[in-house]
């Protein structure tokens, strides 16, 4: 048996990956419903084709383009490939039935508390239930109760993330950036009335909210915040056939904080280890290890910039032959993108001072 602690869409994906090459899998989770509460912003790149069918169940809508603003609210409009907003609850929920339909076995309301460690290992919860397993999966986020109880939680840096549906009119198929607004803002559209308004920061989050909140004013209809963990490349994912995968191993984006993509891969590449008995570890860091490092240096490079800076970077932006580049290039593989933008546009070396 193969257990997996938490049924976000790292899990779930992991879980229908596993159940179908025949694993017997059971998914934990603490809540008594899927997909709640909503702590992410919801919105990922064109790549989701690749790992999932996009359903209609829980798509709420596609972004085209991006306005990116600088703190002189200066601004650049790039065209996307498609972006996918979703609903989180219904793409969980989604991904989930997708996951029983291969055979895996879910319990809700099932809170991890730790686990005794020996020729099996067997799984302790809140609740009082024990559940013995070869395997033991962490997909149970940031703070993985996992991590902490097999020794794996190491060192962790987070971003709080400040988010809040709210109604107000904006354009349908336009995602906004603010650069400067904490690490970055972000108002990502439902609809022609409804947007996800947040910013990310590392302390000071509901001031800088505050300060986004009066450039883009409406009705606040409710909440979405919580905490997203920085990439720690040393961080160590296995031990004695425990894993981790997704946020509760760090496998984020450190550009956008975005870990859905990042960590579904890490499901598939933990199936690949779980059928061949290769290493997990070496396995994710070789599928995105490399491109998760490269989010990290430019996040570090960004968290010293000034507002001068980000100015600049706009202004250098606006050229056709960059925007060009960008639309093309996925930025989950920001590796590829950095390379063409450093041959067709050399002033943004300028930045890499911030690196070193």
């Amino acid at each position: 048996m193969i257990a997996i602690i938490g049924a976000g869409p790292v899990g779930n994906h992991a879980a229908a990956l596993l159940a179908k090459d025949g694993h017997d899998v059971h998914v934990f989770e603490d809540h008594a419903k899927i997909g709640v509460p909503i702590q992410c912003t919801g919105i990922t790149t064109f790549f989701l084709h690749d790992l999932t069918k996009i359903d209609d169940s829980f798509l709420i809508n596609t972004i085209s383009r991006t306005r990116v603003y600088s703190p002189n609210m200066d601004f650049v409009d790039i065209p996307l490939k498609k972006n996918f907003v979703v609903d989180r609850t219904k793409f969980d929920g989604y991904l989930a039935d997708v996951a029983q339909s291969e055979g895996a076995q879910y319990h809700l309301g099932h809170r991890y508390d730790h686990g005794t460690f020996g020729k099996t290992i067997t799984s302790h919860f809140a609740n009082g239930k024990t559940f013995a397993s070869e395997a033991l999966v962490g997909a149970d986020g940031p703070r993985s109760q996992v991590a902490k109880s097999r020794g794996l939680y190491g060192e962790r840096t987070f971003i709080i993330g400040h988010q809040a549906r709210v109604a107000l009119s904006c354009e349908e198929d336009l995602v906004e950036f603010f650069l400067g607004e904490g690490y970055f803002g972000w108002l990502v559209p439902e609809s022609k009335k409804v947007a996800r308004l947040g910013i990310c920061s590392m302390r000071n989050a509901k001031e800088y909210f505050d300060l986004l909140y009066r450039k883009r004013k409406g009705k606040i209809l409710e909440w979405q915040s919580g905490i997203i963990p920085l990439y720690n490349p040393k961080l160590q994912t296995e031990k004695d056939n425990v894993y981790l995968i997704g946020d509760a191993a760090t496998q984020v984006k450190a550009t956008t904080l975005g870990g859905i993509i990042p960590g579904m891969i890490a499901g598939e590449v933990l199936a690949q280890s779980l059928n061949t008995g290769k290493s997990y570890q070496r396995l994710w860091k070789k599928s995105i290890g490399r491109e998760l490092y490269v989010h990290l240096q430019i996040h570090r490079m960004m968290q010293r910039f000034t507002d001068a800076d980000y100015n600049n970077l706009i202004e250098l932006v606006k050229q056709e032959r960059i925007k060009h580049a960008i639309t093309e290039h996925d930025r989950e593989f920001p590796s590829r993108l950095m390379i063409k933008l450093l041959l067709r546009e050399p002033r943004f070396l300028q930045f890499a001072k911030y690196i070193f």
